[in-house]
């Protein structure tokens, strides 16, 4: 046999089984969402809520309660932030309804007189065949009413059970890493924290990072917004900020919603306008913020290309969820895998002395989770 058929079908069966393994990882955590989709939300949102705590906890609060109120303080002011905004959203979108049913008769006007020529009788039927349509399915729409029910309350549950996940997951960091840290063999426990170091690292890094950079986007658009004066500008400015946590295609549909909600207030003229401002804003953002503040705070920054594929194969495996999931994931898995290959080289080629950059192996007796402990002992 050829010496490269031999190492390519090495290479094919071991592949195939990397694949299968991840195959089977991804079906068990879908059929187990409502428990892995919590638990990957609370040790994101974990990153965030971290530093506060252990900030509260230096000052002498005790750390139950210093998670407590970071947890439960933040969602009590996100919930108070967006109950001050219902009445602002509807009070702009009655000004908007006569703008938008205004629109939509000169859309039928120009459907009429344009170049395209629809006959109104045309149109006429296209409405009364789209109203039939509508009443056949009727029980189709009951019973995705009910699918959207228990949808509901599966998110509802999933949303309380992240939330304690989130408590416990800062409260108890260094119970839970020196846990797991205690199941494993001795001779592996020093590869197991550095490796979990470093995926930390990479979560906390990206997930700061694209909040930051989201933040920025959605306070540019939203000057841009006011100064054109087009209506609804702080609950669009919320659509972009959370859309800045979906790569590529969340700017897109917030930034898309905004020239639609000036298309339908100030006419095409308005709408371009608009469109200029959210590609200038977009432009500087994904140019040059973005690659700045992720080069800083992402140990192993992912190239745009993967960034997509990762994206489009978290969307049609999860769905929405997968979305959102699938580019942190995989910033970690980057991560994991270029600890572990900074790792063999070491023990290839020896071990290298203490204190490297940033993403290079070195001795970090820190638990898998960082701790207002460890930094403590740091510190001192």
């Amino acid at each position: 046999m050829p010496s490269w058929l031999a190492t390519a079908a090495a290479w094919a069966w071991r592949l195939l089984l990397l694949v299968l393994a991840a195959a089977v990882v991804v079906q068990v955590a879908t059929r187990l969402s409502l428990v892995t989709v919590p638990l990957l939300v609370a040790l994101i949102l974990a990153t965030l809520a971290g530093p506060p705590t252990r900030r509260l906890v230096r000052a002498g609060w005790r750390p139950a309660f210093a998670a407590f109120v970071v947890v439960f303080g933040g969602v009590a002011l996100v919930l108070g932030a967006l109950l001050a905004l219902v009445p602002l959203l509807v009070a702009q979108t009655r000004e908007l309804v006569p703008t938008v049913l205004v629109a939509v008769q000169d859309l039928l006007d120009w459907l009429e007189g344009g170049p395209l020529g629809f006959d109104p009788v045309q149109l006429q039927q296209f409405g009364e065949q789209a109203l039939q349509q509508f009443e056949q399915q009727t029980g189709a729409l009951a019973m995705g009413a009910l699918l959207a029910l228990v949808t509901a309350v599966e998110f509802a549950v999933a949303l309380i059970l992240a939330l304690v996940l989130l408590f416990f997951l800062v409260k108890d960091a260094d119970r839970l890493s020196g846990w797991c840290l205690a199941r494993a063999p001795e001779a592996h426990r020093d590869t197991l924290r550095g490796v979990g170091q470093r995926a930390w690292d990479a979560l906390a890094g990206y997930v700061r990072g694209t909040a930051l950079v989201a933040a920025i986007d959605a306070i540019g658009i939203a000057i841009g917004l006011a100064v054109v004066g087009v209506p609804l500008v702080l609950p669009l400015a919320a659509l972009v900020f959370i859309g800045g946590f979906v790569p590529i295609i969340g700017a897109f549909v917030s930034g898309l919603l905004a020239v639609l909600v000036a298309l339908a207030d100030g006419g095409p003229t308005t709408a371009l306008i608009v469109l200029a401002i959210v590609i200038a804003v977009q432009q500087v953002e994904s140019d040059v913020l973005q690659p700045l503040i992720m080069r800083r705070l992402v140990a192993v920054p992912l190239h745009p290309i993967m960034v997509l594929a990762v994206l489009v194969a978290g969307t049609v495996l999860v769905g929405v969820v997968g979305a959102f999931l699938a580019v942190p994931l995989a910033a970690v898995a980057s991560a994991v895998a270029n600890e572990l290959r900074l790792r063999h080289q070491t023990d290839v080629g020896g071990p290298r002395p203490l204190g490297g950059r940033r993403g290079e192996l070195d001795e970090d007796p820190s638990p898998v989770l960082p701790s207002w402990r460890s930094r403590r002992r740091r510190r001192n």
